[in-house]
């Protein structure tokens, strides 16, 4: 789902002010020094959600080239999915910024996403990581999951506070149940998410 189709209070904040406003350095450590490390060039503008953001159920969020490639949604306040969470952008690198916490069942940021968190991230069960270079997950607050999976050494991810997940890579992937696996990473984020979707466990006991 795009970011336009997913919520219809986006409030676009012209960029002079939402720059001063929205600072996704601070929110990464300085990690990006300057909206044009995300984009060829200064994004059109900023689309802001005031307030905190509840989604019932599962969440899958990205866009495809050409879809608002040029421009930062930030949801000023919390974001709560009360289920599993996707984020997957394919050859285009909208972030999004939260400026609060974010909650999920599970959460999945793949390729070349970007997600920022000025707050805390609890994942109650698996947090996934498999990014080209240009992805990216900050979380300048707490970070908790029960465990953290990343596939893969591209991309950066940034925990500026403490963290309580257990950290496994490809070769130690023995805390997914072996269904997921099957000798075979590539597909291993398709099968995850499809489970998630179905309430299926993917951590072993």
């Amino acid at each position: 789902m795009s970011f336009e189709l997913w919520s219809a209070s986006w409030e676009s904040v012209p960029l002079s002010e939402a720059v001063k406003r929205y600072d996704i350095g601070k929110a990464s450590d300085d990690h990006v020094e300057d909206l044009e490390d995300l984009f060829e060039e200064e994004p059109e503008c900023f689309f802001v959600h005031q307030g905190d953001l509840t989604v019932d159920g599962s969440l899958s969020i990205g866009n495809d080239p050409g879809l608002a490639e040029d421009t930062v949604y930030v949801i000023d306040g919390d974001l709560t999915v009360d289920g599993p969470m996707r984020f997957l952008n394919g050859d285009v690198y909208t972030p999004l910024y939260v400026t609060g916490s974010v909650t999920a069942r599970h959460l999945m940021c793949l390729l070349d996403s970007n997600l920022f968190i000025g707050g805390s991230l609890t994942v109650g069960g698996l947090l996934m990581t498999e990014f080209s270079d240009m992805g990216m997950l900050a979380v300048h607050g707490a970070a908790t999951a029960g465990a953290w999976f990343e596939a893969g050494d591209r991309g950066e991810v940034v925990f500026l506070g403490d963290v309580k997940a257990p950290r496994v890579r490809v070769s130690e992937a023995d805390v997914l149940l072996p269904e997921f696996l099957d000798g075979d990473i590539e597909d291993a984020a398709d099968k995850l998410w499809a489970a998630a979707l179905e309430g299926r466990p993917l951590l072993r006991p």
